[in-house]
């Protein structure tokens, strides 16, 4: 058998993970400045948990008090670090999807200033403060009314 020569109109296929693709071009810096916030914060985590499993010598009770209190403020604080982190990476897969900078409760778009601000906004400045006028239960109003999570591009 014969090997057909390749069609002269087909285009090279690109690997499934580029971006160059999916992402709208205007989008390419947000993307960027949001993979640097990823590794910021993932650093911060790495070094926060070098310093919490440094300090294991025990001393007096006033000492290991101390060091409990310590240890308290660092898994809060790598709480809202997962939690940023989180973020960070559902507001890169809107960009792929191409539902960036949409409000996840009214559905109309999240104000420039904002997301440049804030690039991982997930709500307009009106949703938002209607999330935080509610009492904190866990769980997340807006998202629990609507019966989803994150937007998909056919929304």
């Amino acid at each position: 058998m014969k090997n057909k020569p390749a069609a002269k109109n087909q285009k090279p296929s690109r690997p499934a993970h580029s971006t160059a693709s999916v992402v709208k071009p205007g989008l390419l810096p947000v993307r960027n400045k949001l993979l640097t916030m990823r590794a910021e914060v993932m650093k911060a985590a790495e070094r926060q948990e070098i310093a919490a499993n440094s300090g294991t010598s025990v001393g007096d009770t006033v000492d290991e008090a101390s060091m409990s209190i310590e240890r308290e403020l660092l898994f809060e604080l790598s709480d809202s670090e997962r939690s940023t982190l989180d973020q960070i990476e559902a507001a890169l897969r809107k960009i792929d999807r191409g539902s960036y900078g949409i409000c996840e409760s009214c559905r109309k778009p999240i104000a420039k200033l904002r997301l440049k601000t804030l690039p991982f906004a997930r709500y307009c400045i009106e949703c938002q403060s209607g999330v935080e006028k509610m009492p904190e239960s866990g769980a997340d109003p807006l998202r629990d009314l609507q019966g989803g999570n994150e937007l998909s591009p056919e929304s």
